[in-house]
């Protein structure tokens, strides 16, 4: 997987499996057994945390995002694109640009 470089919206984005992530009062607390540190995430990031149990395509996290907060479209992208690539050096994630998201049944099938 290759984290180097802007992501693109059809980049598929994982959870690092290495990471411990508890949740305490609507923050995400994580710890690094790697890298002997702990993070936190707050605010809309515990909820895109989640979302990334199941790898995803930036598009798709967007989408579920912009169903469920009011924001536009182009704020949205940017400010996921910026959290995610905090989340690439940190460790906590990893993207593969050549992978294809797993696909997801039709509503109703």
């Amino acid at each position: 997987m290759s984290s180097s470089g802007p992501i693109a919206a059809d980049a598929v984005v994982t959870r690092n499996d290495a990471m411990v992530a508890v949740e305490v009062d609507g923050t995400v607390v994580m710890m690094s057994m790697e890298q002997g540190m702990y993070f936190g995430l707050d605010g809309v990031g515990p909820r895109i945390w989640s979302l990334l149990a199941t790898p995803r395509t930036v598009g798709d996290l967007c989408r579920v995002l912009q169903e469920e907060f009011e924001v536009e479209s182009e704020v949205c992208r940017g400010e996921v694109l910026e959290f995610l690539a905090e989340l690439v050096e940190s460790g906590l994630v990893q993207v593969d640009r050549e992978a294809t998201a797993p696909t997801r049944p039709a509503a109703g099938a």
